[in-house]
């Protein structure tokens, strides 16, 4: 969780140089690269995939991962990297609510509660965070972009779960990101244009969103996944913002406003008690004590 908060302070050092399209270009080559070079020595990372699901995969990669990237990316021209970061953390209560239409899971009313609240602080976020970065233009329309990329992401989700939901995760997921570069092909000729517009700093930072904010951070995600309960694992996404504000804190020096703040606790919230449905079943497989 904090090789991905400092996603959002990279973006941040790369925004005035070259637009959101070209980044997630320039990205999605370095960690395709990344994969293959793990794949090719590591076998066990090698994905295995059935070829009846080959096409189902490639379609929904090519449309989830450029489709969740490029927005979040994009509204960092209007949100400082924290609060950008809180906007992502909806993710999860987009993915309670379409679990509960595509995967014909119940929506217990605390969660559609939680659901309205997490808009509710959302909507505190664009309306008093946007303007308050240092790329920031007053635009909470633009800020609003942001929202885009957690829906996407969690339709990717949902659907991942239910299509290939037996697939190794780690290696499945290097294949979506290798397919989104070449997604990414008509961008191509501008994004390496560009490249000589990229100062020694902003190299570090992009190799750094490729491989520690990348390939590193899904690997120690899945690898906890396989270790820890689910749920338990799930709940370090919320660290998420705080890594990103402690990132912009100490790096770029951007502290948002208090009721900004507020917004994103708000939102945190809610989007905690989308997930009830998750702690209900564990309580519920957990034999009551006899006293």
């Amino acid at each position: 969780m904090v090789l991905w908060g400092g996603m959002f302070v990279a973006y941040a050092y790369l925004l005035p140089t070259v637009p959101a399209t070209e980044i997630i270009t320039i990205r999605f080559i370095l960690v395709s690269i990344s994969f293959v070079i793990v794949f090719i020595f590591v076998k066990k990372a090698r994905p295995k995939i059935p070829k009846q699901k080959i096409g189902r995969l490639v379609l929904l990669a090519a449309i989830g991962i450029p489709g969740s990237q490029l927005p979040a990316i994009h509204s960092q021209n209007y949100l400082s990297p924290s609060l950008a970061s809180v906007l992502v953390t909806t993710s999860p209560a987009w993915a309670a609510v379409l679990s509960g239409w595509i995967l014909r899971e119940k929506l217990r009313s605390t969660q559609i509660t939680g659901f309205i609240i997490a808009f509710v602080g959302a909507a505190i976020v664009i309306i008093f965070g946007s303007g308050s970065g240092a790329l920031s233009v007053d635009n909470p329309w633009g800020a609003a972009l942001c929202l885009i990329a957690p829906f996407t992401w969690a339709i990717f989700n949902v659907l991942y779960k239910r299509e290939f939901g037996d697939l190794d995760p780690f290696s499945t997921i290097g294949v979506c990101l290798i397919v989104g570069s070449f997604v990414m092909i008509p961008f191509y000729k501008t994004a390496f244009e560009n490249l000589d517009n990229f100062s020694g700093s902003q190299w570090g930072w992009m190799f750094y969103t490729a491989i520690g904010g990348t390939v590193l951070a899904y690997y120690l995600w899945y690898w906890a996944l396989q270790r820890l309960e689910a749920n338990k694992t799930m709940s370090y996404n919320y660290a998420v913002p705080i890594s990103a504000l402690l990132w912009s804190w100490i790096v770029m020096g951007i502290f948002p406003s208090s009721i900004s703040v507020l917004g994103g606790i708000i939102l945190v919230g809610g989007v905690y008690l989308t997930q009830t449905q998750a702690l209900f079943r564990r309580r519920e497989s957990v034999p009551n004590e006899v006293n």
